[in-house]
């Protein structure tokens, strides 16, 4: 099983190959924004294999999580920027593909699009990750689900192990270029 930051491979490699077309913070915090709700559906649900709801679904990534991300990148990111460059004067960091992230586009449309990329991409990854995938909330009845052992600790950790490789080529790949 993926961890939450391993979500973002597929969207930066997206944003590599299409820079102009994304804001890469948007893409990044969508990708990862649907967790936010695994933290509580455990705690209610108390399985952590049934611990995703309306932000693992399309219908969420379309809305909750769309607003989230946005919200998170016009009102927090901004800052987080401006302190790390207080911190760390060198600009190299903010550096991903070959773009200078203290430019990244703020216009809402790209913001959203973006934002829904990313979301996109965190449910196609959870999908042959996780037995329960409300992909279809609310309408679904049935979880989907695409491999019979999916959510199985061999699978989990070869999966994990998978993305986390990803995640660091990708990252090798393209930050600071």
């Amino acid at each position: 099983m993926p961890l939450t930051p391993f979500h973002l491979t597929f969207s930066w490699i997206a944003y590599a190959r299409w820079s102009r077309l994304f804001s890469f913070w948007a893409a990044s915090w969508g990708a990862m924004v649907p967790d936010l709700e695994v933290v509580p559906m455990f705690l209610v649900s108390r399985d952590v294999y049934v611990a995703r709801g309306i932000m693992h679904s399309v219908l969420g990534v379309l809305t909750v999580n769309a607003l989230v991300t946005v919200l998170i990148v016009r009102l927090v990111m901004p800052r987080v920027l401006r302190w790390t460059q207080r911190k760390w004067p060198d600009p190299s960091y903010l550096r991903f593909a070959g773009q200078d992230l203290r430019k990244d586009p703020k216009g809402l449309p790209t913001l959203y699009t973006s934002a829904a990329f990313g979301g996109l991409t965190h449910i196609l990854i959870d999908i042959p990750v996780h037995s329960y995938n409300p992909i279809l909330w609310p309408w679904q009845t049935v979880p989907f689900n695409i491999l019979p052992f999916t959510d199985q600790l061999w699978w989990d950790a070869l999966t994990g192990a998978i993305f986390f490789v990803a995640f660091l080529a990708t990252a090798a790949r393209f930050w600071r270029r």
